[in-house]
């Protein structure tokens, strides 16, 4: 099978269709210059073989194949193979009928590659499979001779060159039959070590374990016998002792039964003779109240007195913390003032320092760069004049350089006046010639404008029509809408803030359901937590104030007790409260003089608890009752003083929670470690009011919004009249922006824009020439001094350097000196408006306060005054009713008496009957116990109900002892109850199962064991057939070896020679003779030399079995042209079988070809012709 065409289309440089044609079918050659593309003609062939080796073809993937990887339009690469089968006897497996045959690659740009096979489609295995029947194996190819492979067979040690001989003898057979083998008995040997592993680990030791489970079985199965002999026995005499206690528990319940009964019956009478007597005693009380109602002005004006001394008391404290609180504030807005006005004046200063360091600096950076650039003129100049080449590299520098620049810079500006003027004498003649259009465009602007204003007024009338109709402005809607929308999120926070709090300080709430239809809830005054404020000065006795109240600070207070009543008959409470009725509730406060007396002991450490909270005057019994009669001390030596002082004999309790009571009884401990729920519930508070009202604001809001959009849609025809009128002045306006006469207008108004800025920018560009000009003469001067003297020049310029580089350097020093001072100054300027800011916000918020406290001090010193007068009157008609008060009736004492000694006997039976019923209960539960106990042993053991069966047992084990027994069942029962969890029902069929488990795997060992006795012998067998046929291989390889060599290079001779002369396998050695003389190493040869040498080899191997085609690629290379000529002689003479296809540059190579083809590179592809 031989090669007659090649058609090359779009692979690597062949970007065209290229059609080789007319192959030689022995010697081919393909010669060109380099990069040309000879060897991409051997590429494509492979490609079309089937190479899977991308590094092969020199390239990285399938892209890399297309012609510029695509990029120059061709987007696939296709190449095909045309073989001449006429040889039936060496034509592929399936096509021996085809005299020729057409196989085709093609790739597409992304990588998807198919194969087709004389026009039909094929897949890649098929294509492998056709050529490898023709020992053409494109991935073991022998038959391809690339550049490097000379080199790699130069440097092959002996066992890689009998590898060579092995693929040559095709004994890879031998050793793919015997890796087989191997693996074959690796398994075998696998499965060995597994059984043996599941012997040893698995099977022996599961057996051990059955045969110990077997042992347990057996000795379980005797325990059980024992524990069921042994639990008759005991159940048998439980039994009796148990029937024996039940019937004596049953008596004895019996009669204290009816020892109850009786002390019921006792009882009773008892209770309605206490009950008579009760009422009697409430009769008489009914009378005594009678009698005192007619002196219940006594009560009011006591209860008066306490409420105006307690009041007195609170305003004078509250008048106490103002003063003392405007004292405060009125220093610190002085000294707030003196700050303002300090800062003031420094920053003033500050300021007048910052402007003229600002100028000075800016002054100084500008003579700073000035002088830069006259320094980087001079020193560019000095370089230019010296060396004819500028510091930065350029030629075009110097004088000439800069009479140029400043020439073109001149022209440039008289350009530009030339053109602007030109400019605005057109702009001049448009604005002449537009004259007529523009007097008519004002026209229709102003009409435009004329209507537009019209209507304006129209919407404006309108909208004061609906005003007038609506009441409002219709904007308020929407301003109401925006309120609505600000109240929803803050009542949303607001209860967010809520929840979060609740979770600290509990449900404070009190709920309840409504006794009755119309119940008043105003009476309802709520939980005292609730009740009163704790001022924010007063957060540091926050802690103090809570242990004070304890849990009446969850008491509920109404305002009488029929509420109290209704509440917790009606109410449906759902936890247990204490309410504090305000008309029953005895209420208790220290005297006003007391407190003052306290106050002297202990000045600014001590005040009452009431004083230190605020309240609604309604509120002041139930306060009075919680905080009136403990005193709040500020540490625990004045607690002492206070509560234990004869004249004050009161509780004090310390800002820390410690308590003093005057009884003597101290307590307290690390309550600082859990912050004041106080604090807290006030926060709540505070929450909950804010949150009332924004929702009673929410809730006008609303409704102002319904009051208003009901209003509104009666005027629904005038706000679409007027939203009508809107849209058409909104088009009017659109259309004034956008007709012709306004953009002529505007079009006019840029011209006359545009006039006055060229006009300003050519005065500029005259005093540019003009300095222009001066420059240039100037130059010009400086020009003919240098041509004139030109070593005094460079001097000059170089003093002018240095003098300009010094004082470039005290400049900059000079200017990095100010910018320090100068971002100094500027950061105290922000320092100081900062402070200026917050010390006038601190200002404002301290005369607001200032004046707060003073209204509040005229209103304290007002009230004060009024509650004077009052408690002057009050204690005089106090002292008047005092003298009119009357004793008690003896007759109350004595019906006490009496129920007392009545409440001694009922006592006395009661507590008779708790010890009965305590009796009664125990022996009831024992015989209940007695009774289970019973059915319990009749439940486990019915046989017990058989006397005769019990008795007889009894009669065999009459003596046994009970708790000795119990101990050994107990024993029995945890070995059988332990063995049982642990003991096998199924361990004699499970070990019979095991065992012959056992012996089925022992076989299976030996059977394995026999196997791998049958592999080792196989192995050996092919070691020998290899041995043999790689023996008689290299021989032959060897005699064409040393030919082909002397052929090459005459008088000279080389053959192979094993390494072990007893085993070839060990490898292959190479060995020369130069004339008469065996070279030791192939490094004793020349270049050339072993290139021979390598190729000899080749040869020799390529003609033992020879293939239909070989590829050679430059095989020459190091070769010269008498030799490269003898190996072209060699092929033609020696593979007259065979077809060639060589790539060479030499002459003597394609001198010998039949045939030769020039490739070369044109157009940016390549091309190929034959020669």
């Amino acid at each position: 099978m031989k090669v007659e065409e090649l058609i090359i289309d779009g692979f690597k440089s062949y970007a065209t269709r290229t059609v080789i044609s007319g192959w030689d079918h022995q010697f081919n050659a393909i010669t060109g210059l380099n990069g040309s593309g000879k060897s991409n003609i051997l590429d494509a062939i492979c490609f079309v073989l089937g190479i899977a080796s991308m590094s092969t073809v020199r390239a990285s993937n399938l892209q890399d194949l297309i012609y510029k990887r695509g990029q120059a339009g061709v987007t696939k690469a296709s190449v095909t193979i045309v073989f001449n089968n006429n040889e039936i006897s060496k034509s592929p497996i399936g096509f021996e009928n085809c005299s020729t045959i057409s196989v085709t690659r093609q790739i597409i740009l992304g990588g998807s590659s198919k194969y087709l096979i004389n026009g039909h489609k094929a897949q890649q295995q098929t294509v492998l499979n056709l050529f490898q029947s023709v020992q053409l194996n494109i991935n073991n190819p022998n038959f391809l001779i690339m550049q490097g492979k000379i080199t790699k067979v130069l440097s092959m040690k002996p066992s890689e060159i009998l590898s060579l001989i092995e693929e040559a003898a095709g004994t890879r057979t031998f050793e793919e039959r015997k890796d087989k083998a191997q693996k074959t008995m690796a398994k075998k040997e696998a499965k060995l070590t597994e059984i043996r592993n599941l012997l040893k680990e698995e099977i022996e030791p599961k057996l051990e374990k059955l045969r110990k489970e077997k042992r347990n079985f057996l000795e379980f199965q005797q325990t059980q016998i024992d524990l069921e002999k042994l639990s008759r026995i005991v159940a048998a005499h439980d039994y009796l002792k148990l029937s024996r206690n039940f019937t004596n528990h049953s008596n004895s319940l019996s009669e204290n039964e009816s020892r109850l009964a009786f002390l019921n019956n006792e009882n009773e009478k008892l209770v309605n003779e206490i009950q008579n007597l009760n009422d009697d005693l409430n009769q008489v009380k009914l009378q005594r109240e009678s009698e005192l109602q007619n002196d219940g002005k006594l009560k009011e004006l006591e209860h008066r007195e306490s409420k105006l001394t307690n009041e007195n008391t609170r305003l004078t404290t509250s008048k106490d913390l103002i003063e003392e609180n405007l004292n405060e504030e009125k220093s610190n807005r002085e000294r707030i003032e003196f700050q303002i006005r300090d800062i003031q004046s420094n920053l003033q200063k500050s300021l007048e320092l910052y402007q003229k360091f600002e100028q000075d600096f800016n002054k100084s950076n500008e003579e700073l760069n000035q002088l830069k650039n006259e320094f980087n003129q001079k020193e560019e100049l000095l370089s230019t004049l010296s060396t004819g080449l500028s510091s930065t590299g350029n030629i075009s520098t110097g004088y000439s350089a800069q009479l140029n620049e400043v020439k073109e810079k001149l022209n440039n500006s008289q350009n530009f006046i030339k053109t602007s003027n030109l400019k605005i004498s057109h702009l001049k003649n448009q604005i002449q010639n537009d004259q007529i259009k523009l007097e008519k465009a004002k026209a229709e602007n102003e009409t435009f404008l004329n209507n537009k204003k019209k209507y304006q007024s129209e919407i404006s009338s309108m909208e004061q029509e609906l005003n007038t109709k609506l009441g409002f402005d219709p904007n308020v809607v929407n301003q109401l809408k925006d309120e609505e929308s600000n109240l929803v999120a803050q009542s949303n926070k607001l209860k967010h803030d809520l929840s979060y709090l609740e979770r600290d300080v509990g449900s404070i709430g009190f709920n309840y359901s409504r006794p009755s239809a119309n119940f008043n809830d105003e009476l309802v005054r709520g939980i005292v937590a609730q009740l009163f404020n704790l001022p924010e000065k007063s957060n540091s006795q926050a802690l103090a104030i809570q242990i004070c109240a304890g849990n009446r600070l969850y008491n509920v207070v109404v305002d009488n007790s029929e509420v109290a009543t209704q509440l917790l008959e009606k109410g449906q409470l759902r936890r247990r409260v204490t309410i504090i009725p305000l008309d029953k509730i005895n209420s208790r406060s220290i005297s006003g003089d007391v407190i003052d007396y306290a106050k002297t002991l202990a000045p600014d450490k001590v005040e009452l608890a009431l004083n230190l909270i605020e309240f609604e005057d309604e509120l002041i019994r139930a306060m009075e009752y919680i905080f009136g009669t403990t005193f709040i001390c500020k540490d625990p030596q004045t607690a002492k003083i206070i509560t234990f002082d004869p004249k004050i004999r009161s509780r004090s309790i310390t800002l820390e929670g410690d308590i003093y009571d005057p009884e003597g009884n101290l307590s307290g401990g690390s309550r600082r470690n859990d912050s004041s729920i106080l604090i807290k519930i006030q926060r709540f508070n505070t929450i909950s009011n804010n949150l009332k009202e924004v929702t009673q604001r929410l809730h006008e809001v609303r409704s102002e919004i319904g009051r208003m959009e009901s209003v509104i849609s009666g005027t629904r025809s005038l706000q679409n009249d007027l939203n009508l009128k809107k849209y058409e002045l909104s088009l009017l306006e659109k259309k004034l922006d956008s007709n012709p006469s306004s953009m002529i207008l505007k079009q006019n108004e840029a011209n006359e824009n545009e006039i006055i800025n060229l006009a300003q920018r050519m005065k500029e560009e005259d005093q540019n020439c003009i300095s222009y000009q001066s420059d240039i003469a100037k130059i010009e001067k400086d020009i003919a001094e240098f041509n004139n003297d030109k070593g005094s020049k460079l001097s000059d310029l170089k003093k002018e350097i240095n003098n300009l580089k010094k004082e470039l350097t005290k400049k900059q020093n000079a200017l990095n000196s100010k910018n320090d001072e100068y971002q100094a100054i500027q950061i105290d300027n922000e320092q100081l408006k900062s402070e200026l800011s917050n010390l006038q916000d601190s200002l404002k918020s301290s005369i607001s306060l200032f004046e707060e406290l003073e209204r509040k001090k005229a209103e304290t010193i007002q009230r004060f005054n009024e509650l004077g007068d009052e408690l002057r009157i009050t204690k005089a008609e106090l002292d008047e009713e005092k003298a009119n008060l009357l004793g008690l009736d003896e007759e109350i004492n004595e019906l006490i008496k009496v129920i007392k000694l009545k409440n001694d006997s009922l006592n006395e039976y009661k507590l008779e009957r708790q010890k009965l019923s305590h009796e009664i209960e125990k022996s009831s539960s024992i015989t209940n116990n007695l009774k289970a106990g019973l059915d319990k042993i009749i439940s486990e053991h019915d046989w017990v109900t058989d006397t005769s069966i019990l008795d007889n047992l009894i009669q065999q084990y009459p003596n046994i002892n009970l708790e000795e027994s119990y101990a050994q069942l107990a024993v029995l029962e945890e070995k059988f109850q332990s063995m049982k969890r642990k003991v096998n029902v199924n361990i004699m069929s499970m070990i019979d199962n095991v065992e012959k488990k056992e012996t089925s795997l022992k076989h299976m060992v030996k059977t394995i064991e026999k196997d791998k006795t049958k592999i080792v012998n196989t192995i050996e067998k092919l070691n020998g057939y290899k041995r043999d046929t790689l023996n008689s291989t290299y021989q032959k390889v060897s005699v064409d070896f040393g030919q082909i060599f002397s052929d090459l290079l005459p008088g000279s001779f080389t053959k192979l020679v094993p390494v072990n002369m007893m085993d070839v396998t060990q490898g292959l050695e190479v060995r020369v003779k130069l004339g008469e003389v065996w070279k030791e190493s192939l490094v004793e040869l020349s270049g050339g030399q072993r290139s021979l040498v390598a190729l000899s080899l080749i040869m020799a191997l390529l003609q033992f079995k020879p293939a239909p085609m070989y590829i050679l690629d430059e095989v020459d290379a190091a070769l010269d042209l008498s030799h490269t000529q003898n190996i072209g002689h060699l092929i033609k003479t020696r593979f007259k079988g065979s077809q060639f296809i060589v790539v060479s540059l030499k002459e003597g190579m394609f001198t010998n070809a039949n045939r030769v083809f020039r490739t070369r590179f044109q157009d940016g592809t390549s091309v190929v012709s034959v020669m």
